[in-house]
Order: structure tokens, then C-alpha cells, then sequence
């Protein structure tokens, strides 16, 4: 069974869509690594190179850990409380190292037994996780630290590394969405480009405005369904849109 990344890895469905369909690289650019990163994806093909760019910086701290963290590191990690109790919720609260073990060990411990509300930062204990341990999970540590062992951490503007050299994987945020597009056209070097679309009918717009580029659709699942529009200015086995196709059946 494959192992998943505790963290940072794209969605599922995007992550094999690009392995399936990506060209010959030796380098790969991932301007917005907050999203997630192809690089800890399991089944991609190795790069010579890989440069991933994480502009927030305490996610940048927990990746580099991943990618560089001691043996003894590691030991401490697993020697730390894992149970799920309101007292060790608390104590995990007053953690104020910005890199390091114990930096992971608090961005674990909410993940897995705290809870938010939607845009606020504030973390609350979930009761429901009472008596949850979640230990066997740092098992994943192993995996990760080797998928990303090659990695180059930068911390700059995602939109300075466009175009960059290498094979770019352009997978912005949703403000970012069409500032990326308008700028695909113009790009030279290989890219996959994905964002999400408001329907089916958005996706076959950017075909229309980007006809000399490869333009396909995909519903992708995350805690939804969504509808995104998949990019590129290369071939590969995805269907390209035909908007006079789509225009022929009446828009259906």
C-alpha cells in the first residue's frame, strides 16, 4: 500500500494526471508549492532538478525538516505526547519554535486533533478525538524525506519564476487563477497549467482563448467535486476541447 504524505502533497487526481501526461523533463519549477507539491508525489518521474517555492514560511520550515531532519530528531518526534486530551492540547498551544521538532510536532498535533473555523487561524480541540494516537503515522517521515532529498526550497513571488526554465507546473491559487492565464500564451518553455473553473462551460472558454494551446477539462474530487481547467503547450494522451465541437451540440 502506498504510503501519503503527511502533508504538502497535491490532490490525488492532479498529482497522477501530470504523471500521466507530462514530457521529457530534467527539471521541474513548482512556483506556488503552498497548494501543494508534485515532489512528493510518489509516482512521478525523477528530476535532475526540482525547485519547489513555498512563500509562507512556517510551512517552508516543516518541509525543510522533512527534507533534512536527524536521526535523533526523528526520535524526539516519536517520543513526544500523542494522545488526544484537552491538558496536552493546551501544553501543545504554548510551542513557540518557528522551525524544528517541536515546530512539527505542534503542526501534527492540530492537524490531527484540532479543529477550525473556515479562514481563521484560531485551533480548538477536537473532543471527538479524545484518546485518538496518531504515533504509527510518522512512519510516512521515511518516504518523505527521501521524495525529497533533491528538492530546492525558495521563498520569493510565485509569479517571479514565470516563465522560469524547466518544465513548469503552474497550479496557482484561486486570486492568482487569471494572472497565470494571461500569461500562458507567451510562454515558451513546456508547463502544466491547472485552475480551478467555475463549470464546464468556463473550461471551453479558455479553449476559445487559448486555441493554440492544449486545453482539456477534468473533475477533479477534493472535499468536492470540482471542475478544472488543465493546460499545456505540449502533446500528450489528454483529449484537447473542441469549442466548435461543444458549439455543434447545442452546448450540451
Amino acid at each position: 500500500m502506498a504510503v501519503k504524505p503527511l502533508f504538502g502533497s497535491l490532490n490525488n487526481t492532479i498529482a497522477k494526471t501530470i504523471a500521466l501526461n507530462n514530457p521529457n523533463y530534467s527539471k521541474i519549477v513548482e512556483p506556488f508549492g503552498d497548494s501543494g507539491t508534485y515532489a512528493l508525489f510518489a509516482e512521478k518521474k525523477p528530476a535532475k532538478q526540482h525547485t519547489v517555492n513555498i512563500v509562507d514560511e512556517e510551512l517552508l520550515a516543516l518541509l525543510q525538516f522533512a527534507q533534512s531532519y536527524s536521526n535523533s530528531d526523528f526520535i524526539a518526534l516519536k517520543n513526544e505526547n500523542w494522545n488526544s486530551d484537552e491538558d496536552t492540547f493546551n501544553q501543545v498551544q504554548t510551542i513557540s519554535d518557528v522551525e524544528g521538532e517541536k515546530l512539527m510536532y505542534k503542526f501534527l498535533y492540530n492537524k490531527w486533533y484540532g479543529m477550525s473555523m473556515t479562514g481563521s487561524d484560531e485551533v480548538s480541540w477536537d473532543i471527538l478525538t479524545l484518546n485518538e494516537n496518531n504515533k504509527n503515522k510518522l512512519f510516512a517521515f521515511p518516504l518523505m524525506k527521501a521524495l525529497l532529498k533533491k528538492v530546492e526550497f525558495l521563498n520569493v513571488e510565485p509569479m517571479s519564476l514565470i516563465p522560469s526554465d524547466g518544465f513548469m507546473i503552474l497550479i496557482p491559487d484561486t486570486e492568482n487563477i487569471e494572472s497565470v492565464k494571461s500569461k500562458l500564451l507567451g510562454l515558451s518553455g513546456q508547463f502544466f497549467f491547472a485552475g480551478k473553473a467555475n463549470d464546464g462551460m468556463a473550461v471551453v472558454n479558455d479553449a476559445q482563448s487559448m486555441s493554440n494551446l492544449n486545453v482539456h477539462g477534468q473533475s477533479v474530487a477534493s472535499i468536492m467535486m470540482n471542475t478544472y481547467s488543465f493546460v499545456t503547450n505540449y502533446d500528450s494522451r489528454m483529449t484537447k476541447i473542441d469549442p466548435m465541437a461543444y458549439q455543434m451540440k447545442g452546448g450540451d
